[in-house]
Parts: C-alpha cells; sequence; structure tokens
C-alpha cells in the first residue's frame, strides 16, 4: 500500500473549501491529489475507481460528505470493505494509506501474494497489518477468490515487469545508458500501477525509488529517507 497525501478540503475559485452535494463529486479532486490509484491494493483504473468512504457512511451518515473521509477504492477493494464498521472505537486497529506509511507493513513477492512484514512490525502492528488485509481482501489469491477479483495477477504481472526493467536497467548501466531507462521504467510502474511492488523489486536502486516516489502523484515522500537509501520510515501524524 502507498502512502498518500489527501491534503486539505480542495478551495472554489473565490477561496472558499469545496462542499460536495454528492460524494462521487469529489472524484476528480481525489485523482488530482493521488491519481488513478485504488487507496489499497494501489492497482490503477482510469475507470471503476470509487470514491470510497473510511467509515462507511452506512454507520457514519454525518461523514459521508466529509473530504478527510474520502479515499479512492477498485471494486474488489471497495466491495470486500463494503459496510463493515469503522468508526472512531476501531479505526486505529487498521493501516491508512493517509495517516500511516503503508509500505512499511507490507511484503510482496513474485506470485502476487502480500504477507506481513513481521520483521518490521511489533505484535501490535502485526495485528493491524492482518485486519487491514482482512478488510479489503488482500490475502485473496488464485485458489481462494472469485473469477472477477485479479488483484493477485496483477500483482503478480507488475512484479514480472518491474523485474524485467530491472534486468534491462542492470544492463544499461554497463552501457552507460542508466538514466534514460529509468525514465522508461518509472513510466511503465505508473501505467501499471502497485508502487510496493515496484519499490520492492528496485529496492536496492536508490535514483529508481527516488524517481518512483516523485512519478507516483501524491505519495508521501516524508515516509522514505532521502539521507538513508530512501529506507521507509513512519510519517509523524501516526509517531
Amino acid at each position: 500500500m502507498r502512502p498518500v497525501v489527501r491534503g486539505e478540503v480542495p478551495k472554489n475559485p473565490d477561496g472558499t473549501n469545496k462542499v460536495y452535494s454528492d460524494y462521487a463529486n469529489a472524484r476528480r479532486d481525489l485523482i488530482s491529489r493521488m491519481g488513478e490509484f485504488c487507496s489499497y491494493c494501489n492497482m490503477r483504473l482510469g475507470t471503476s475507481l470509487a470514491v470510497e468512504h473510511v467509515q462507511p457512511k452506512k454507520h457514519q451518515s454525518h461523514l459521508e460528505l466529509e473530504w478527510s473521509n474520502f479515499l479512492l477504492a477498485c471494486t474488489n477493494c471497495n466491495s470486500t470493505k463494503g459496510d463493515e464498521i469503522v468508526d472512531e472505537n476501531n479505526i486505529g486497529t487498521f493501516f491508512w494509506a493517509d495517516i500511516h506509511n503503508t509500505h512499511i507493513p507490507f511484503l510482496y513477492d513474485e506470485d502476487g501474494r502480500v504477507s506481513i512484514n513481521k520483521v518490521q512490525l511489533t505484535e501490535e502492528e502485526q495485528k493491524k497489518a492482518q485486519n487491514t488485509i482482512k478488510l479489503v481482501g488482500l490475502q485473496k489469491y488464485a485458489d481462494t477468490q472469485e473469477a472477477s477479483d485479479r488483484r493477485w495477477k496483477n500483482r503478480k504481472e507488475a512484479y514480472k515487469q518491474a523485474t524485467e526493467h530491472l534486468n534491462d536497467l542492470e544492463e544499461a548501466t554497463i552501457k552507460g545508458a542508466r538514466i534514460p531507462l529509468i525514465n522508461v521504467l518509472v513510466t511503465a510502474a505508473y501505467n501499471k500501477g502497485f508502487f510496493s511492488v515496484w519499490f520492492t523489486v528496485f529496492q536496492a536502486h536508490d535514483d529508481v525509488k527516488k524517481a518512483l516516489i516523485e512519478k507516483f502523484i501524491g505519495t508521501t515522500a516524508e515516509c522514505f529517507d532521502a539521507s538513508n537509501y530512501y529506507a521507509p520510515i513512519k510519517r509523524t501524524t501516526e509517531m
């Protein structure tokens, strides 16, 4: 999961805060801030990307039109999360892309699987990571899911594509053509989505990690320590 900045409420031309008569009307503003990516699985979608309520409107109707309660979600993440009760009593038992460095809690492998980063997480944080995986169904794989849920397969394809670009980059470095290849691969990454998959594959290449952070609109730069090989660090909102 990519850590993102939603930012303050968008403004009208006269400088006043936008007031949404329908939450779906916030989609354009959310995309302009965070790109066309699901806030949970991070798949890129030009269409079928919905305005998602962190605290479901069914249980928290007063937050239905609140900018601070909006994220973006694909059909699978949105429908899996559904009306699961998330409110002030348990919101702290999950990881959220706009609050935490959500790149830290999860690991991504070449088979499209998402697992918990037990090395870097406390026992309490591991429970939060597991809750988050279950909340949006990131544990669903080929042998456990409906045919319509292809998130795992898209992650697998992204990992394969990233690995191919890694091989090209290492060969290009020998020939002195590294920078043009970085530009190509970060564009491919942006078009495919799955920021954390690409960041994982290129974990030994600081210039690529920097380029990925800059390319993916709305990525929280403070979550990656530029003075320490862009190592993921907790953001100030969770300290």
